[in-house]
């Protein structure tokens, strides 16, 4: 083992690793595109906390078979109970980058945070799970986080955070 390399336990085959990492981005820019629109009243009524989880919700399934049709044009493996079903966990981090912000949300529909307050906690939240990505996938490849990685990720933050502004400028 190098230097630069750091130890780990028990490992994620990489193309496991590299679909969770898809969900995990994806995930996170569809759920900050999906708040980005909405206003401080759809947090306080509760709309904000049910559209996030719907939306993560159907996104997860969407992107579940999105993945197992893909798998299916990858392999000559039939798609077997075992197969969706990792197919279901690689694509997990779809649905948790909502669990956060929808709490966010729903404190302030059920309590007295202001909805403004609780968006802009789901929306930063958000961006450090993106900014954070270089780091995570520098520990997949067995490498340390360097100021590189760092770099990284906040690009793709960035990138995330347009992507996400280009979807409520063009549904809007």
């Amino acid at each position: 083992m190098t230097e630069s390399q750091v130890p780990s336990g028990p490992r994620l085959s990489r193309e496991d690793a590299s679909s969770r990492i898809t969900a995990y981005v994806y995930g996170n820019i569809v759920i900050l595109a999906t708040i980005a629109p909405l206003t401080a009243v759809n947090a306080e009524n509760g709309g904000s906390f049910w559209y996030v989880l719907a939306t993560a919700f159907t996104t997860f399934l969407a992107h579940t078979f999105a993945e197992s049709i893909g798998r299916r044009a990858r392999s000559d493996e039939r798609l077997t109970p075992a197969i969706i079903r990792a197919e279901l966990r690689d694509s997990l981090p779809v649905l948790t980058s909502a669990f956060f912000p929808a709490a966010v949300l729903g404190l302030a529909w059920v309590s007295n945070v202001s909805g403004f307050v609780a968006e802009v906690t789901a929306l930063a939240y958000l961006i450090v799970r993106l900014a954070l990505i270089g780091p995570v996938v520098a520990r997949i490849r067995q490498e340390r986080p360097s100021f590189r990685t760092f770099a990284a990720g906040i690009l793709l933050a960035m990138v995330g955070a347009a992507v996400a502004l280009v979807k409520v400028v063009l549904g809007s």
